[in-house]
């Protein structure tokens, strides 16, 4: 440690010049601490602001997309902490969620979240959830495997046989890819998210469409816990079609309104993406455990859902018309 100068600032000498600088840089390191003291505070709003937006946010009604008794699958479960969250939020039963990811074992995933991915993966397991691997939520049907021989119930279960599925949700959708290239990434990600519309439209009707076709209007026997309610299933066995993005570009470039409409789909309704619904939920870099710059749970996120546009039963141009103009939206914000 230096030893610290005695004597008199405004005497002569180098004793007395080290001691003038020192003297200097302390006023010159106080001024500038109070300097960030003062931008802090103005960057910050009042407190009466920050306690009525807590206010408000104590009173938004918890926005689920999807009911306890449905069924939902799950595309891009990076950790598998949202799978877990829902389960121990009881949001739905263990028995009607299948949760998948695009990696191709467990293993590999203990590689990519050694700190996370156990722990969910084993409360999962015990839960009694069913758990994919090596699924592309671009390629549903290829990559499940699903065909005459090995039909939808043999690859999930056979509870599966007689359940429509309800849901199918990607929370947060990346390439992976560190694209620089603003416009390719955009268009990457574009083809991204028009991929699972349009795969998920695919796996709705291949395994939807029969299983109402068979029970024409009858009841199978099972209550409503085991999800034989084929409200809201479209007759070509749709059900929704559930996005969660982040607010913001370059994400709003992406848009997917556009992308669904191209789908023959259009918004049933939107929320704010209320992290604080899913305790323990970890949004994570797709390639590591990483989070991202800013914590996630500190971003403005939306939950969109999205249903089959049913066109209007008038001439074929107006039906057309409907699609390519219609933008509503239940926008809750």
């Amino acid at each position: 440690m230096a030893r610290k100068l005695k004597g008199k600032v405004n005497s002569k000498g180098l004793k007395a010049a080290l001691l003038r600088q020192q003297s200097q840089e302390k006023l010159r390191l106080k001024q500038k601490k109070k300097e960030q003291a003062e931008i802090k505070k103005k960057s910050q709003p009042p407190k009466k602001i920050v306690q009525n937006q807590e206010a408000q946010k104590a009173d938004l009604p918890t926005f689920i997309p999807f009911e306890r008794n449905e069924t939902l699958l799950l595309i891009g479960e990076g950790d598998f902490s949202f799978a877990k969250s829902i389960i121990e939020q009881d949001y739905i039963l263990p028995g009607n969620l299948i949760a998948t990811s695009f990696d191709a074992s467990p293993t590999e995933l203990r590689l990519k979240y050694p700190n996370t991915f156990e722990e969910n993966y084993k409360f999962l397991i015990n839960e009694g959830v069913k758990i994919l691997f090596k699924v592309d939520g671009t390629k549903l049907i290829k990559s499940l495997k699903l065909s005459k021989k090995t039909p939808w119930s043999k690859i999930v279960g056979p509870a599966w046989k007689s359940k429509y599925l309800n849901n199918i949700m990607f929370n947060f959708p990346h390439t992976g890819k560190g694209i620089k290239d603003q416009d390719r990434n955009i268009k990457d990600h574009q083809e991204l998210v028009f991929g699972y519309f349009d795969s998920s439209k695919q796996l709705f009707s291949l395994i939807n469409k029969p299983l109402k076709s068979a029970t024409s209007g009858y009841t199978l026997g099972y209550s409503t816990e085991k999800n034989q309610d084929s409200e809201g299933i479209s007759s070509e066995g749709y059900g929704k079609i559930i996005l969660s993005v982040f607010d913001g570009e370059p994400y709003d470039s992406w848009q997917i309104k556009m992308l669904a409409k191209k789908n023959a789909l259009h918004v049933e309704r939107s929320n704010k993406f209320q992290w604080e619904n899913f305790p323990g939920y970890h949004h994570r870099r797709t390639n590591s455990e990483q989070t991202t710059t800013k914590p996630a749970e500190e971003r403005n996120a939306r939950i969109f859902i999205f249903k089959k546009f049913e066109k209007a039963k008038h001439s074929k141009s107006k039906r057309n018309r409907n699609i390519d103009d219609d933008d509503s939206d239940e926008d809750e914000r």
